[in-house]
This record gives C-alpha cells, sequence and structure tokens, in this order.
C-alpha cells in the first residue's frame, strides 16, 4: 500500500511536497493480579501517516506555504485521504520553508533481540522477576502489575529524496506496592518504559519502591525548610527531563519555534540564567543518538537524522533545537527533535552531596513547572528531611522554586545513569529550594 500512496502522491499536481510514515507494530501484553497472571494478549497495529505541502499566498500577497496531514488504515481510501490533507494544507499560510532533504541515517541500537524473538515469552519472564522480587521485600504486597512490549517497523519516504527505515522496541511495567499496619494502608505505582529488558533493573526498581512504601505508613507532615534539597534517580530524571506528557523548560527555551515566536528570552552565546551561578557550570546536550535510548531514533518525524546536538556549554547557549521549518526560519541547521535530555558526570562523589542537614525529595505527585519561566510548586508524595544521622519521612507539602535558578545553584554527582529519557548524574544537590506546608 505504501507504494500506492507513494504513486497517487507523485501524481498530485498541487502539491510541493509530502512524506509518508508507514508505521508497523506487533505487541504483546500479559496482565496479572494477585498470586496469579491473568490474562495474555498479542497487539497488532498498521498506519500510514501522510502529511503533505502546498503553496498559497498571504492576504497581502507574499508567498506562503501550508501543511496537512492525515492518517490512514490498510485497506483505506487514498484518494480522499489526500484530498483531505490538501485541503487543510491549502488553508494554512505560514512563511516559506523547506522540507528535509536526503541525508546518511546514523545506526542507532534500538531493538531487544530478546524480545524480537519472543516477546510474550519475554514478558512473562519479566513478569516472574517482578513478582519474585516483590515476594522478597517485606511488609509489602504486589496488588498488581502489566507488561507491554511492542516491535515497531518505522518506513519513511519524502519527496525530497529520503527513504529510510528503523526498527525499535518498547518494554512497558506498570505496578503497585501496598503496605498495611493495623487499620492503616499506603500504596506505590510504577511505571517503566525502556527499549530493552536488561535495563528494567528490577530488583532495584521493587527495592526502592518497596521502602518507599513502607516509609509511607510513618511518614509525617511536611516541614517547613529552606535550604539544600537532594533529588536521585528517577525523581531526578522526572526534574530535569519530564514525564512525556508536558514540555519541560529546559526542551521550551531552548526551542526554535518559541525563539521565532519570541517567547524565549535565551540568545546564543549568553547565559540562560538570570543570575549568577553558584553552583556547578551547567552543559545540556539534546541526543537522539543514545543506544537504546527511549526517545533516540535514527530519524524523526519529519526525517531528520539523529544528532546529538550541544545545547548549552559552560552556561551559555550554543543553539537552539527545531524541526526543518524553524531552523529555516533562524537561518540555522535543523536538529530535529530533542531526544534525551544529558548532562556530563559532575564533579563530587554522591556521597559528598548527601551533607547534613537536607531534604530529599523521592516522589512528587506531578513535577510540571511553567514551561518559559521555570516557575514551580509541585506537591510532593514523599521526601525525607535528613538530619542528625536520621532520615525522617514525610507527605504532603510543596516543593517551590524556579528551574533555571536550581539550575545555576546545583552539584552534581559522578556517578551517571541512563533512566528513561535522561542521561547524566544519578544525584544533585539544589543548594536553595524551599518546602512549603500546605
Amino acid at each position: 500500500m505504501l507504494d500506492k500512496i507513494v504513486s497517487a502522491l507523485k501524481a498530485r499536481k498541487d502539491l510541493t511536497g509530502w512524506s509518508v510514515r508507514h508505521v508497523n507494530s506487533t505487541g504483546a501484553q500479559v496482565y496479572a493480579v494477585p498470586k496469579q497472571v491473568e490474562a495474555r494478549r498479542g497487539v497488532d497495529e498498521e498506519k500510514f501517516r501522510i502529511v503533505v505541502f502546498r503553496r498559497s499566498q498571504t492576504p497581502d500577497g507574499s508567498p506562503a506555504i501550508g501543511s496537512g496531514d492525515v492518517t490512514i488504515l490498510p485497506g483505506g481510501d487514498i484518494s480522499a485521504a489526500l484530498d483531505q490533507a490538501a485541503l487543510v494544507a491549502g488553508l494554512v499560510k505560514n512563511p516559506l520553508h523547506t522540507i528535509p532533504a536526503k541525508k546518511s541515517m546514523p545506526d542507532v541500537d534500538l531493538a531487544d533481540r530478546e524480545v524480537k524473538k519472543d516477546s510474550l515469552a519475554t514478558l512473562e519472564t519479566v513478569m516472574s522477576e517482578l513478582r519474585k522480587n516483590a515476594a522478597a521485600q517485606a511488609g509489602v504486597d504486589l496488588t498488581s502489575a502489566e507488561c507491554f512490549a511492542d516491535i515497531e517497523t518505522t518506513h519513511f519516504v519524502n519527496s525530497n529524496g529520503i527513504d529510510a527505515e528503523q526498527e525499535a522496541t518498547d518494554v512497558h511495567v506498570e505496578f503497585v506496592l501496598q503496605s498495611r499496619e493495623g487499620d492503616k494502608n499506603t500504596e506505590t505505582h510504577r511505571e517503566l518504559t525502556r527499549r530493552r529488558v536488561s535495563d528494567l533493573n528490577l530488583t532495584a526498581e521493587v527495592e526502592r519502591r518497596a521502602r518507599y512504601t513502607r516509609d509511607l505508613l510513618h511518614a509525617s507532615p511536611p516541614p517547613t525548610w529552606d535550604g539544600p534539597v537532594v533529588i536521585q534517580n528517577d525523581a531526578l530524571a522526572i526534574f530535569l527531563a519530564g514525564d512525556g506528557l508536558t514540555s519541560t523548560t529546559l526542551r521550551t527555551l531552548s526551542s526554535a519555534s518559541t525563539k521565532y515566536s519570541k517567547v524565549t528570552p535565551w540568545e546564543v552565546g549568553q547565559s540562560v540564567f538570570r543570575g549568577e551561578v553558584k553552583g556547578d557550570p551547567f552543559t545540556l546536550w539534546g541526543n537522539r543518538r543514545i543506544p537504546f535510548g527511549n526517545v533516540s531514533n535514527r530519524f524523526d518525524a519529519e526525517g531528520l537524522p539523529a544528532q546529538r546536538v550541544e545545547i548549552i556549554r559552560d552556561n551559555k547557549l550554543v543553539t537552539f533545537h527545531g524541526a526543518q521549518r524553524y531552523a529555516d526560519y533562524l537561518e540555522q541547521p535543523p536538529t530535529g527533535d530533542f531526544g534525551t535530555v544529558e548532562l556530563p558526570a559532575g564533579k563530587r562523589k554522591a556521597e559528598s552531596l548527601l551533607t547534613e542537614p537536607y531534604v530529599e525529595i523521592c516522589m512528587f505527585s506531578w513535577f510540571n513547572p511553567e514551561p518559559v519561566s521555570g516557575d514551580f510548586s509541585s506537591e510532593i508524595r514523599l521526601g525525607y528531611l535528613v538530619e542528625n544521622g536520621k532520615a525522617t519521612p514525610f507527605k504532603g507539602g510543596q516543593l517551590v522554586g524556579n528551574m533555571l535558578d536550581a539550575l545555576a545553584n546545583a552539584y552534581w554527582s559522578q556517578e551517571t545513569e541512563l533512566i528513561g529519557n535522561y542521561m547524566g548524574p544519578s544525584t544533585a544537590r539544589f543548594n536553595q529550594l524551599k518546602v512549603a506546608p500546605t
């Protein structure tokens, strides 16, 4: 069907460009309830996402270009789909821009061999390991668990000569742990998505969540705090790279689209911070080339090859990241999707960042800083007040601060890890943040 779509696109005289993204995915799912696996099933999907471009004019007669897109399934009406996309494209009046041209695509490892070999059997092994690890934890019960695996093959073709393919896997695990003591009970929920099974680190994940679940039973009200705050592991990944649902402050302010729209105040060659940098110098890459990274790829949705792009070097903006359209507007090379938030290793051992007293934030209810200002006031699901050799758990209250001010006054650990869409130090000490009781 891809050949038929391409032939139909080439026959259209009203289009100035187009792309087709053919996606085939096969998956497996395993569900468990206490003491047994409840269900197993396979899932298959195939779709074609088409984007078309048409030349037009603005009301004052200036040349413009518009785009429209449509997704169709196998057997769908190609002609009707293209008419619909072309109609939308004709109504859009953007300044002229190009579409990506043919370039070599990097080789990036994206697919787990075990998942490709037998995704259902692999998930059953993952579920068995998950249940075994949970059973080994005193004082907690695994109340539910789900494991998904997908194998996705993408074939991308456009009118500018790009013809590329990639294969990727995703493994997704969700589980809930519950702890009871008398008439009190608490539970924690954990979601993990990785390209390959070996990166799930289930033993460490279950052990950490079990400790959190037990400690929530005895959590105190939040303290009033203004000082050092330590964030580690998956909580640090969420703090820096988000949860995938909303754009982070770092991505927003370094985006070519927000620069073109005059939303971001950042300028190339100037500090990204609004005051003195009191902590370690800050450097940031947007990286789509990390082997088995959650958001790595050979090419992005518009066919731009994967890059490792230096965004910030020693506190100063190096470049804006962006799609072909906005790169054209800013007269810079396109970078494509941002990819993984990558930070370099710090200069300090993680243990040296744990000098008492400090507060550690382990779980947020939801961390959602304002994308442009960076201000945040996020509810704390679990934290610890660490002083006099004792870590006292607490829940509730708000972590209050500003993302940019926090990054300008932070120390980073030598130890690093890859966690979902973040790669960098596993521990950060933010020297001046507030915890406000609610």
